[in-house]
């Protein structure tokens, strides 16, 4: 049988964000794999939307060889006024050179992504791009309904066009790799912090709110080490911004009580702006092989949720909370704010302690996963309907 070959531009955040470029790697497999049902394989070409300002040209070139363009996922909807973009959001495309885009265009999971102390407000230009492509758009998504309901309250869609589909993060394609100081004789806690844009996550003053956060998980995990036996995989997604705080958390930890993977496996960390495609199966396998994870980025908990770990959601930002609401996370086992006082990090400990002791929460996991799983692939039948 001859196989259908059919070209996709996907736009996207492809920059430094490890956390996306699994996204990106995911959904092409598990896009690939129901697309081989029908004899085709789609070939992806990736463009970064927040870095490419998408001239005539280069609208032209998209109409003369694609047969798609996906647009998202992630938590694409976000302003930052250095990007100078022409939306307000990632999608760095004016409303005349959208209007000429001649291939069908599928949106596919974009999430609402402004932080919680942020104060730059989205342009006016926002809400007019988003319903002009959510009217252009064959499908239209977000990743979650927490997003689904901003986008109606915040810039005006239409609620009944737009579908709601989970991350493609959470179907993992990872291959096992060997971490050298990995010894499993306890519990393997990950943390990913998340280290950029302080004066956005934490409330003023920043500095010292950041620091008081860092010193109660450091205080649990220390505890955890030394009454659960645990041993502490410090989880870095972006070099440098995540693991500049490394060597002083890591102080006073017994030895061999805590590692990083930056440092264990250092070439599955690239400079920014370098393509982190290949290293995605095995740094997502490292959300396999922990027993719980401590996450700050969105990607933390939904690539652990897709390796079907427990996870505890930490911080404010609303991604975070509409992820845990949307796959049925108990209450109890998200930090969005630490709590203040002298039993601080006795109550993260006793969180940390629950939620390894609770099997519920894994039989929670598994069996939203595969419901999870079922929208996910439903959905991708219906952006291969867009090609037939």
């Amino acid at each position: 049988m001859s196989i259908r070959l059919l070209n996709v531009w996907h736009i996207g955040a492809w920059n430094r964000n490890i956390g996306d470029w699994a996204l990106a790697y995911h959904m092409h497999r598990l896009l690939n794999e129901q697309a081989a049902l029908k004899g085709w394989h789609l070939n992806f070409y990736l463009v970064d939307g927040q870095r490419t300002y998408f001239h005539p040209e280069l609208v032209d070139q998209l109409n003369a060889e694609a047969d798609l363009v996906i647009i998202g996922g992630g938590g694409n909807l976000f302003h930052r006024p250095e990007d100078h973009s022409q939306s307000g959001w990632m999608l760095n495309i004016s409303l005349t050179e959208l209007d000429r885009v001649k291939k069908p265009i599928v949106v596919y999971g974009i999430g609402y992504n402004r932080f919680p102390f942020d104060p730059n407000e989205f342009p006016a230009i926002t809400s007019r791009h988003l319903l002009y492509l959510q009217e252009k758009a064959r499908l239209f998504s977000a990743r979650n309904h927490g997003s689904k309901k901003v986008m109606v309250e915040q810039f005006g869609l239409i609620p009944n066009k737009i579908d709601v589909i989970p991350d493609a993060g959470i179907c993992l394609y990872d291959r096992h790799i060997e971490i050298p100081a990995l010894n499993k004789k306890g519990p393997v806690i990950a943390l990913n912090w998340a280290g950029d844009r302080p004066s956005f996550r934490y409330p003023e003053p920043a500095g010292q709110h950041m620091q008081h956060s860092q010193d109660i998980i450091k205080s649990a995990l220390l505890r955890s080490v030394h009454e659960l036996d645990a041993q502490i995989m410090f989880l870095p997604h972006l070099m440098g911004i995540d693991t500049e705080i490394y060597p002083d958390f890591a102080e006073g930890f017994p030895s061999r009580s805590i590692f990083s993977t930056h440092l264990e496996l250092p070439f599955l960390y690239r400079p920014p702006g370098e393509i982190l495609y290949a290293n995605v199966p095995f740094f997502t396998n490292f959300f396999r092989q922990a027993d719980l994870v401590l996450g700050m980025r969105a990607h933390t908990c939904i690539l652990s949720f897709g390796a079907g770990t427990k996870f505890i959601p930490l911080g404010e930002h609303c991604k975070l909370a509409h992820f845990a609401a949307d796959v049925g996370i108990p209450s109890d086992y998200i930090i969005p704010r630490l709590p203040l006082g002298p039993d601080a990090a006795a109550q993260v400990f006793g969180k940390i302690q629950s939620c390894l002791e609770d099997s519920s929460y894994q039989r929670l996991i598994e069996t939203a996963h595969g419901k999870q799983m079922e929208i996910l692939r439903a959905f991708n039948d219906r952006v291969l309907n867009v090609l037939a």
